[in-house]
């Protein structure tokens, strides 16, 4: 029989420990610290070593072939400078298609996500539950107080290397390009992490993850897959330019003088005028329509910040490492997170600028 990764005493004793790093978010009512609790302790209870399943003879063949995947990046992310350590050396079977689902909500006419806050992880811009009915039923609470809400199903989330996090079957059977970028994504995680600020730490783990994911796939000369990426970035940049217009757009909106019902109604006809302009988009594409589902969903000002959460920062970002290399990437991000976020900002902001200035010389 597989051996536990963990002991039941063990287990009870990392609690007080769950409570307080857990990045998923933060709320003083004991009924969310225990689904997080709960949830976070299911799969430490539940983790098999990967060592043992890819020799046990009864695990499934596509089991262990995706498992020894998983070691060649993880040696590949560790020699690229990740922090691998201890992580990913176990496997948790949930049976179901996300781990965690995050719950965002931002005032019906402000692009600002509201946050939850705890002691370690500091404030985040949404709150998560390992059970989809409770994220739904929080949702509903928000939609009554008059927010836009968005709940979104994540296939894996980092503990910031306080736990050897597992690999889950949320996302292990991924094809091998999106595999690896996840991991790579979550594994940046724990080089910087700033309290508070979702923006920046979202960017720069998707960052490093764009970067190294494509020194990977270059490396198997896998040209096929690698250009099956790239044309997949084209098409992702292409959305992400149409949101952040329809962002700009809104932006205009809610700050004129309009009254609040004409404003309404603007934002409404903005985002069907989006919609549209997505699917003629969409249309031109000879494969590929990665964004199907999000549009399909309504959309709204919480939706629409969790897409500008998740990239804002990565073109300069991603232009830094590629000019500097990881090292020094990492020495600027970290040097930059030490300061406060209105100046953390304002050097981002002024990088564009400097690297430009630096490539004249």
């Amino acid at each position: 029989m597989l051996t536990r990764q963990i002991s039941t005493g063990l287990f009870y004793r990392t609690l007080t420990a769950l409570i307080l790093v857990m990045q998923l978010t933060g709320c003083a009512s004991l009924e969310f610290y225990q689904q997080a609790i709960t949830g976070q302790g299911r799969l430490l209870l539940e983790r098999k070593a990967v060592d043992e399943l890819i020799v046990d003879p009864e695990t499934d063949p596509g089991l262990r072939e995706r498992l020894e995947l998983v070691r060649e990046i993880l040696v590949f992310a560790e020699d690229a400078g990740l922090p691998v350590e201890n992580a990913y050396t176990s496997y948790v079977a949930t049976g179901q298609p996300f781990i965690v689902w995050n719950v965002f909500a931002a005032p019906e006419l402000e692009l600002r996500l509201e946050t939850s806050c705890f002691p370690i992880a500091g404030c985040v811009t949404y709150r998560g539950y390992f059970n989809q009915q409770d994220a739904q039923a929080h949702a509903a609470l928000l939609k009554r107080e008059g927010y836009d809400v968005y709940v979104g199903g994540v296939t894996a989330y980092s503990t910031l290397g306080w736990f050897n996090d597992p690999l889950l079957d949320t996302f292990l059977f991924s094809d091998e390009e999106y595999l690896a970028a996840l991991l790579f994504h979550e594994l940046a995680h724990r080089i910087v992490y700033v309290k508070g600020d979702t923006r920046f730490n979202e960017s720069f783990a998707t960052a490093v993850e764009q970067v190294i994911l494509r020194d990977w796939l270059t490396s198997r000369g896998d040209r096929q897959r690698y250009a099956r990426y790239l044309a997949s970035e084209a098409r992702r940049q292409s959305v992400l330019e149409l949101i952040d217009q329809l962002r700009q757009q809104l932006r205009v909106v809610y700050g004129s003088e309009a009254d609040s019902v004409t404003k309404l109604r603007t934002k409404s006809e903005l985002i069907q005028q989006s919609v549209a302009d997505y699917r003629a988009m969409a249309d031109q594409w000879p494969e590929g329509d990665e964004f199907s589902n999000w549009m399909k969903g309504e959309i709204n000002n919480a939706k629409l910040e969790t897409v500008a959460d998740y990239n804002s920062w990565v073109p300069v970002m991603r232009t830094y490492l590629q000019a500097n290399g990881l090292p020094a990437f990492v020495a600027e991000m970290e040097r930059l997170a030490r300061l406060p976020q209105s100046k953390r900002n304002l050097a981002l902001e002024s990088l564009p600028v400097l690297l430009r200035a630096a490539g004249n010389r």
